[in-house]
């Protein structure tokens, strides 16, 4: 069963991984079952991001790192994961974090989530509103009436932060 299996994007790229390396994925794991040899098509995917999920599966070669602890307790990613993990998710630009949070979402890679969700914690951590707008590039801006509402809405969010 340490045979190798085809991912192919949204975009038809091809990609090949060993079978154990892709099981951290619950998606391929169950697709697996069944598998016949064709490429598991990732129909949410495109190659440029199953590039870097591919990257992140052969790394942990099927073993999920320590879970990030929930809340972070520092905005230095280096503090709450592994230093891999730290350069892997630094490299990336925010476009490729939000794309790589819907893939491993969508591919349920918990591990890689976690981790995506952390860096965006991380860059949201003790900051105002309006330097997490920055940081975001967020145009739009609320009314007072808007933003009372959202608080409201939302009061269970400042238990946790």
């Amino acid at each position: 069963m340490d045979s190798d299996i085809v991912l192919k994007s949204k975009d038809g790229q091809e990609f090949k991984i060993p079978r154990k390396n892709a099981e951290l994925s619950i998606l391929i794991k169950n697709v697996i079952q069944d598998y016949n040899n064709e490429p598991i098509e990732l129909l949410e995917v495109d190659a440029k991001i199953l590039t870097i999920v591919v990257n992140y599966l052969n790394h942990f070669k099927g073993v999920a790192p320590l879970e990030i602890q929930k809340p972070l307790k520092s905005a230095i990613l280096k503090s709450e994961t592994d230093e891999w993990s730290v350069n892997f998710i630094e490299a990336l630009s925010l476009e490729e974090i939000v794309d790589l949070s819907c893939a491993a979402n969508y591919m349920e890679i918990q591990c890689l989530l976690d981790l995506v969700c952390a860096k965006i914690a991380s860059m949201c951590k003790d900051k105002s509103p309006e330097e997490i707008f920055l940081i975001f590039e967020v145009k739009e801006q609320f009314s007072e009436e808007e933003k009372q509402k959202v608080k409201d809405d939302n009061k269970w969010l400042e238990e946790i932060l």
